[in-house]
């Protein structure tokens, strides 16, 4: 009978130890949740229903550190240069920046060519990439903490069936500054608003080649971001 306590007592402690390296640093993997936001190339079966609207909708989720810094994969089949990608990327950040007091994006992000979309490593990359539905054009994946609504991490994917670029010479191509504005909207706590009266807003859910639309912010999408993170 010693022996059998011994052994029990001992694989209790050895439990106690394997689930507090699990939750070791507030990195719990199974507190956390995963929600995909699909930015689609055209309107159709996901248009809201039409009437009055706010023209924004709140996620329930935020960053509660800040700024968030992220990672840039450029390459990308198009030939887009670094520099390129990286100032569509950044200036797109800042855009959200500029309307509010807190400092969202860090301004000193890094750039990876070895940053993928959709790994969990806490980690924001955004890249390039194929995606299975041609008719996406970009996902962002967020994944939160159940217990606290806290934002842990974004992936942003540029779906490369489409051609990239600047759309104010090039209007065939999908512009990457219109859509990262889009897509680091929902990074930041904000969802898609399919509603045709709000086609003009940010946060619009559909876009198409030589849209610049989304560069600039309207009304109801500072009006989301200030009721997140303060005018």
């Amino acid at each position: 009978m010693k022996k059998l306590s011994v052994f029990v007592v001992g694989f209790i402690l050895l439990f106690s130890v394997a689930c507090a390296a699990v939750s070791d640093g507030g990195k719990d993997k199974q507190d956390l949740e995963r929600v995909d936001f699909i930015h689609f190339k055209k309107a159709g079966k996901h248009d809201g229903k039409p009437g009055a609207a706010l023209c924004y909708k709140l996620m329930g989720v935020k960053w509660n550190t800040l700024p968030a810094g992220y990672v840039i994969n450029p390459s990308n089949p198009d030939s887009l240069s670094e520099g390129f990608v990286a100032s569509a990327i950044s200036t797109a950040a800042e855009t959200w920046d500029g309307s509010t007091s807190a400092e969202l994006f860090n301004n000193g992000y890094s750039i990876d060519y070895s940053a993928q979309y959709g790994v969990q490593d806490y980690r924001n990359s955004i890249a390039f990439g194929s995606y299975r539905d041609s008719g996406v054009i970009a996902v962002t994946s967020i994944w939160y903490s159940k217990k606290t609504k806290e934002i842990k991490e974004f992936d942003i994917l540029f779906n490369t069936y489409y051609p990239w670029g600047d759309a104010t010479v090039n209007p065939a191509v999908m512009d990457l500054e219109n859509i990262a504005t889009h897509e680091l909207g929902h990074g930041i706590g904000l969802d898609d608003i399919y509603t045709a009266s709000c086609s003009a807003v940010t946060m619009y859910g559909y876009s198409d080649n030589g849209d610049l639309e989304k560069r600039t912010l309207e009304a109801p999408d500072v009006t989301g971001l200030q009721k997140i993170y303060g005018q």
